[in-house]
């Protein structure tokens, strides 16, 4: 890739949004299917584009030091490879992680999965996802996939697969946070037409996420950052640096609730454990007391006392099973 020479903040001209009406979902689909391409030729300057821009210059750094130190994983495009910025500090998933360690006061490693030009589909089906060791996977993907056209069934069949890998690779108890697309058709004037039908793709790509985020509880959404002020859009200039950062700090609240969801379950067979140890000493008392009573007294012991005992053991031996 050609990395130019710019400095680390360069604007370009925010956009202000148009408001227009939303494009009801099934009408979105033919559009976009009609439209391709249209959305191919998009996707060829895109990709034109991305081989010419600014990224970082540096090496990686994916460690920051602490105590009891936590991993995560990022799968993603121009948030994770630093598109408009040359320090890899600066990019969202650096900042993200930095963020990260120091709301949780740990040490903190992670891995990166990244390619401007990065699709659902081509990342699912990678022959590894470094997610090794991950407690947390992070997913910024979709700009590719709003310029290919990719339909939002392919999308959804995709993002399962990636998390059915993720878990094989990081283990069951891993938690995956996905970021919805950000507003692509307000980073640069494009034609009324163009701008309706990314902002569609967009639309149905992030309901796509959002139905797998329903069916699992260790899947959460991320809406992008709001750009707005007061309703009334922020008139300054726009860059990509500040993009970065303020998509990290969208993210990183919902990371740190990721990781201590993870920390929930990876805790809980600990405390059934000890639950069922405390059951196993109650159940053995009352075995005792069963037995107690039969040898003190025989088999003239009072019945009913025989049958207290036993009833105490059973009733602890079922919550012991139960557990």
């Amino acid at each position: 890739m050609d990395h130019r020479t710019a400095p680390d903040d360069a604007p370009t001209p925010l956009v202000a949004p148009r408001r227009s009406r939303a494009v009801p979902a099934p009408l979105a689909a033919l559009l976009v299917a009609a439209a391709r391409p249209l959305f191919r030729v998009h996707l060829e300057l895109y990709r034109r584009e991305m081989a010419s821009s600014i990224f970082p210059r540096d090496e990686r750094a994916p460690l920051i030091a602490g105590p009891r130190p936590e991993r995560l994983a990022f799968i993603g495009s121009v948030a994770v490879s630093g598109l408009g910025v040359l320090s890899h500090g600066m990019t969202t998933s650096s900042q993200t992680a930095a963020r990260v360690a120091d709301r949780r006061g740990r040490g903190l490693s992670w891995s990166e999965l990244t390619s401007p030009v990065l699709t659902m589909h081509t990342a699912a089906t990678m022959p590894s996802l470094t997610t090794e060791g991950a407690d947390v996977v992070v997913v910024l993907l979709g700009i590719a996939d709003v310029l290919a056209a990719t339909s939002a069934t392919s999308w959804e069949a995709d993002l399962r697969l990636l998390v059915d890998r993720v878990r094989e690779e990081a283990g069951p108890e891993v938690g995956v946070v996905v970021a919805e697309l950000p507003p692509m058709a307000e980073f640069r004037p494009i034609p009324p037409v163009a701008r309706r039908l990314i902002t569609a793709q967009i639309t149905r790509l992030d309901a796509a996420s959002r139905r797998v985020a329903a069916d699992d509880d260790a899947v959460t959404v991320v809406p992008f950052p709001s750009w707005s002020l007061d309703g009334l859009y922020v008139q300054e200039l726009f860059s990509w640096a500040s993009m970065h950062r303020r998509w990290a700090e969208a993210l990183a609240p919902r990371v740190v609730a990721a990781l201590e969801s993870v920390d929930d379950r990876r805790s809980a067979p600990r405390r059934r454990h000890r639950a069922a140890s405390a059951l196993a000493g109650a159940v053995a008392a009352e075995l005792a007391s069963v037995t107690g009573v039969v040898g003190e007294a025989g088999t003239g012991a009072p019945a009913a006392a025989r049958g207290r005992a036993r009833r105490r053991a059973a009733r602890a031996a079922g919550a012991l099973s139960a557990s």
